[in-house]
């Protein structure tokens, strides 16, 4: 007899970045509660551990009277005095995306697309538009799965980054970040989520140093938020 989960396609779902496993764990009980389970299999969210280290002098007061080591951070002492603070965060590899192996059905795809947090369908433009899946050769190069598969959603890609920086001592002072690229302009991503992409830059925000780049995500395009120092522009 045919497994009905054989016609099952890959879809992209955009959520509200930083509340993917919420939002992934309320489809899960849409789905189940509205009986839907034979038309949706595995919902995955890939992750990364993003490794950042905070260099502090011995006088600043951000430095704990006994720095203990915790499961997200750790302190060392530095042969200058100085002290470092290793923080460990377990974050989506693609920030604001949820991918979801599914049967395509008008009523399902309706019931996933109004759960609090769920902001649409990547390939669908609003509308009544119907959301284009990726393909086989699209979701493995993701998940780096030769194959795909229905198995439990908890399964996660951990892959290590680290960034470095030298923190302010006691006072955190803002900063105007800027950068070369302007409005229009291409953009290549040589660092992140979406290294070796490019794209043209649709918005500059010197606050926070992130530009907003449009890029061909699976095909689709799409605006994501890329941090000034991990692009430049595209020759």
């Amino acid at each position: 007899m045919e497994n009905k989960m054989e016609q099952a396609q890959w879809f992209i779902i955009t959520a509200i970045g930083g509340k993917e496993d919420s939002i992934a764990e309320a489809i899960k009980d849409k789905v189940h509660n509205f009986g839907y389970d034979s038309y949706v299999g595995a919902i995955r969210i890939f992750k990364i551990k993003d490794t950042k280290e905070d260099i502090f002098p011995k006088e600043s007061n951000q430095i704990p009277a006994n720095p203990k080591k915790t499961k997200t951070t750790e302190w060392q002492v530095l042969p200058d005095g100085k002290y470092k603070r290793i923080r460990i965060r377990v974050v989506n590899k693609f920030s604001g995306y949820i991918f979801i192996n599914m049967i395509y059905d008008r009523e399902v795809w309706f019931a996933i697309r109004n759960t609090p947090g769920v902001l649409g369908f990547v390939g669908s433009s609003g509308k009544g538009a119907t959301p284009i899946p990726i393909t086989i050769e699209e979701y493995a190069k993701v998940s780096g799965e030769g194959e795909t598969s229905s198995e439990s959603p908890s399964e996660t890609e951990i892959q290590q980054s680290t960034q470095v920086s030298d923190a302010a001592p006691i006072i955190e002072e803002k900063k105007t970040y800027v950068t070369e690229a302007k409005l229009g302009q291409t953009v290549e991503i040589f660092e992140g989520s979406f290294v070796g992409m490019t794209g043209e830059v649709k918005k500059l925000d010197g606050t926070k140093g992130v530009a907003t780049v449009v890029i061909d995500f699976f095909g689709r395009s799409q605006e994501v938020e890329i941090p000034y120092n991990q692009f430049k522009l595209s020759i």
